[in-house]
């Protein structure tokens, strides 16, 4: 849209405030308050960090405490819902 990426629209240098324009402007209905247009105030942005796989964190809340090794072994659902039973494949 623009040769930069960096745009700002400034109540300040804009050649319609304070006129009739002002008034119908989208940056004064989307900024305004009751008090008139607020002020921009720029802000740093930091990373915020990504969320952990929970499954991940709760495998290392088990090693922790010792519950499970360091290399877990992963059973399969039909085996763990038998309690280890076999499970008997119906054809």
């Amino acid at each position: 849209m623009f040769e930069s990426d960096d745009f700002s629209i400034d109540c300040k240098t804009c050649i319609g405030a304070g006129t009739t324009a002002c008034t119908d402007c989208i940056v004064t209905h989307l900024f305004a308050n009751d008090d008139g247009p607020i002020d921009y105030v720029p802000v740093q942005l930091t990373v915020v960090p990504a969320i952990p796989d929970p499954e991940d964190v709760a495998i290392k809340m088990l090693q922790r405490v010792g519950l499970i090794g360091a290399t877990p072994e992963f059973v399969p659902l039909d085996e763990f819902r038998s309690y280890g039973a076999p499970v008997a494949v119906r054809v």
